[in-house]
């Protein structure tokens, strides 16, 4: 998206923070930069055509849950699999992952239940796309390899 095609209320936001674009002053709120570490959201009163550029991001990469939703980005270059997306580990490596944890994409979603892994319509994470995860206990998870 460039800066010529933003119109009055665009608005970007992440889980904790957002700006807003007003008409011959910019961007105004508490979002002040853009990261890989989390998902953003971003509304624009017409279609638009974002472009994110940068390094690829190095993995593993560790990324916070918090109890309840946690929004998360997807780091990958390639579509992965949910299943092998973001593991959410003891360090026996037992699965923390509880019955009614979900995932959440803008139209998908999976659920997770004991015993079998998550299931629904959401079945890859893809890149350029965001996230909501929803874990009974916060904890740190890991995008793999």
């Amino acid at each position: 998206m460039q800066l010529s095609s933003l119109q009055g209320a665009d608005q970007v936001k992440n889980q904790f923070e957002f700006a807003e674009y007003y008409d011959g002053f910019g961007f105004y709120g508490t979002l002040s930069s853009m990261s890989a570490d989390v998902m953003f959201a971003v509304k624009t009163a017409s279609e638009a055509t974002l472009t994110v550029t940068g390094a690829p991001v190095a993995l593993p990469k560790s990324v916070t849950l918090y109890r309840g939703w946690t929004w998360v980005p997807c780091p990958y270059q390639t579509a992965v699999q949910l299943a092998d997306a973001l593991t959410y580990e003891s360090s026996a490596g037992t699965s923390l992952y509880a019955a009614g944890d979900q995932f959440k994409s803008q139209f998908e979603f999976a659920e997770f239940y004991a015993g079998f892994g998550f299931y629904g319509t959401l079945t890859t994470v893809e890149p350029g796309k965001g996230y909501r995860v929803k874990t009974s206990e916060a904890g740190t998870a890991s995008f793999a390899v």
